[in-house]
């Protein structure tokens, strides 16, 4: 998932704190959200595209280069020191196009302050799991509409919530391993996880630990819990309509086919009112 606000600003997940380990560990799934990000600029013509949540740069990048092509900027926000120099480094190699259009901030979604205003809003990835009560989700929704010119476009991209396996977080599942990856420098990760769900305040605990071994042998062990909100598609649609916000329409997958009841994700697709 994308980056963490938590109710508790000292906080962070142990995860955000290790970008190399971040990056492959996101690797090894096969995500494949970059084209829908892609195709939905390219029909927007933004001039101004703000994507929060940006963690290691793995769609920021990209992105600025599609916008060096088409003429728009990318800036790209996240809460994380870590993962910001992480991203830095990844723009390096990118050509000086691709740099002059691309911009990274450290900052958090409740509290916007942005100079001028953006054509588009993005929040992929499962970023706004991380906003875990009612408060942060309106703080972070009127946020965007602040910084978002009349008509632009607004997007957040959940998961859709799984019903049987809240039901059976609801007791706590046993822990397995659930992702193994290595690259081809001869680093491995192995994830372990095991997950509770409180359905009181929808919030589930995905209590997840890593064992790293880099090249030379070297171990590392350490725990990084996630805590996720977990949406429900009415809930989403009124956050939009409460906080300045049109939805046009909701999707379930990167496919861009219409939301539906065993639709994988929930990606809200939203305009900012005129006034």
């Amino acid at each position: 998932m994308g980056e963490q606000w938590s109710t508790n600003d000292t906080s962070s997940e142990a995860i955000y704190r290790h970008p190399e380990d971040y990056d492959l560990e996101v690797g090894a799934q096969d995500i494949r959200d970059l084209p829908f990000w892609l195709d939905l600029l390219q029909q927007e013509h933004p001039q101004r595209v703000l994507e929060i949540g940006c963690g290691s740069g793995r769609l920021t990048v990209p992105l600025a280069r599609a916008g060096a092509r088409a003429g728009f900027t990318v800036t790209g926000l996240d809460p994380e020191a870590e993962m910001l120099t992480q991203a830095a480094k990844l723009a390096e190699s990118e050509a000086v196009a691709t740099r002059t259009a691309l911009r990274f901030m450290q900052g958090d979604v409740r509290a916007l302050d942005l100079k001028g205003q953006y054509d588009a809003v993005l929040i992929p990835f499962g970023a706004a799991h991380h906003l875990h009560t009612l408060d942060d989700q309106i703080a972070a929704w009127r946020g965007v509409r602040r910084v978002l010119r009349p008509r632009g476009l607004f997007v957040v991209d959940v998961s859709a919530p799984d019903l049987a396996m809240l039901a059976q977080a609801r007791d706590g599942t046993p822990r397995r391993e659930d992702l193994a990856v290595g690259d081809a420098a001869g680093r491995s990760l192995h994830r372990t996880a095991a997950t509770t769900y409180d359905a009181a305040t929808q919030r589930a605990m995905l209590n997840f630990e890593y064992t790293l071994q880099d090249p030379d042998g070297e171990r590392r062990e350490y725990a990084s819990p996630f805590a996720m909100h977990v949406y429900y598609p009415r809930e989403l649609e009124l956050l939009f309509r409460m906080t300045g916000f049109r939805l046009e329409r909701m999707v379930g997958s990167y496919a861009g086919e219409p939301f539906a009841d065993r639709s994988p994700l929930m990606i809200a697709i939203g305009r900012a009112d005129k006034a």
